[in-house]
């Protein structure tokens, strides 16, 4: 009789599938099977700095060009999962858009950058089973970010400090700064020269894609590279800069923002006609009545670069001044809901998307959105969770 069960449950199991994939109810497709036409983002990760319950990855997001992985903006904890869960292949991916040195921004940097070797043996090793030979991996991976704070520490306030309030010094007598610029970030993770922590991985890469081994003459291996442009800084009077362009029409602007002491730059996207912007993180300095105005340095700079965007990927880390979190340096770290809705409704963006949520934001969503509608502004307001693609083509998720 156990037999017979045993042997009916596997045959309603059977039926049961059968039926479910005529239906259309069958296992969902992976992430990367959502991305159509020619200009499209995956979230990678939604959420913020903290580790809860509610499974947020941290910030990340993948931008594709006609369906192809392009550009990694930012690698947050967690993202790295996310991006093996969602099906994609990254041989190809060559440009990285940081907008700041905060680990919950570039904590999975590292292992992302490494699975770009390992998805180009992938495919080698594909092509292979067909008789075709394809060539290891050697163009340089191109990382854009910040540089460091462009004003002296005793401005800043962003160099350490000895305990009677000298600036610390380094080796060669310069102030060290508490933010880097990428190009140290960088250097500080691989570069050979620099004794970088993961400079293992330019003879790393070499050796695992070295299918036939050892090196010779000729043979395809791969060649662990990166270039890195450190971009503007400054808030005050910042202007919009146009860091990439290229033969098929893909454009990259960055901007820098108000992070509080944190260098902090936003990015531009366009392609075929579409556009995303993305802030990073951004502060709510000057909570006047017109946060825009020219006496408040760095309020305009969102609007600017966000100007007739199709879609705005915004940070919404907090609420209210005065409501939550209690700190006040949260809020000058990141933006209120209020300042969001201005920001959208002055640069008239299609589609508004709240990401970078945290234990704050996330469970009040829906009172953030009533407040982003109360400053006038009338375009869509989407809640941002990981995997999510958006496809700008048809303008819709």
């Amino acid at each position: 009789m156990k037999i017979k069960n045993k042997l009916l449950q596997g045959v309603l199991a059977v039926a049961v599938g059968v039926a479910l994939t005529a239906t259309g109810y069958a296992k969902e497709k992976n992430a990367v099977d959502k991305v159509k036409g020619s200009l499209s983002v995956m979230v990678l990760g939604s959420g913020g700095p903290i580790a809860t319950a509610e499974g947020r990855a941290s910030a990340g997001y993948m931008i594709f060009t006609d369906g192809k992985p392009r550009i990694l903006m930012d690698a947050g904890g967690g993202t790295y999962q996310r991006l093996a869960q969602s099906g994609m292949n990254i041989k190809d991916l060559d440009i990285v858009l940081l907008t700041h040195m905060h680990a919950d921004h570039t904590g999975d940097l590292t292992p992302i950058m490494k699975t770009i070797y390992f998805h180009n043996n992938l495919a080698r090793a594909k092509a292979a089973q067909s008789g075709v030979t394809l060539p290891g991996r050697t163009a340089p991976i191109r990382i854009f970010g910040p540089d460091s704070s462009p004003l002296p520490p005793q401005v800043t306030g962003v160099a350490y400090k000895k305990p009677n309030g000298d600036l610390l010094l380094d080796s060669d007598g310069n102030p060290i700064l508490v933010y880097p610029s990428t190009g140290d970030y960088a250097d500080g993770h691989f570069s050979i020269m620099k004794k970088g922590d993961e400079r293992y991985l330019a003879a790393f890469v070499a050796g695992i894609s070295d299918d036939d081994g050892p090196m010779g003459p000729g043979k395809p291996v791969s060649k662990f590279a990166y270039t890195v442009t450190n971009l503007k800084s400054r808030v005050p009077f910042a202007a919009e800069e146009t860091v990439l362009s290229t033969a098929d029409g893909l454009v990259v602007k960055a901007m820098a923002v108000d992070h509080g002491p944190v260098p902090n730059v936003a990015y531009r996207i366009e392609y075929k006609g579409h556009s995303i912007v993305y802030s990073g993180d951004t502060g709510t300095k000057g909570r006047g009545a017109n946060p825009f105005a020219p006496g408040n340095p760095g309020q305009g700079n969102m609007a600017a670069i966000s100007a007739g965007a199709d879609m705005l990927i915004y940070d919404t880390a907090v609420m209210e001044f005065g409501d939550a979190p209690p700190n006040p340096l949260f809020h000058i770290l990141h933006t209120q809901p209020s300042r969001i809705g201005v920001a959208a409704k002055t640069a008239d963006v299609k589609t508004l998307v709240l990401s970078h949520l945290t234990p704050v934001t996330s469970p009040r969503v829906d009172e953030v959105k009533d407040i982003i509608r109360a400053q006038g502004y009338v375009g869509k307001i989407k809640v941002a969770k990981d995997l999510k693609v958006y496809n700008l083509d048809k303008h819709d998720d």
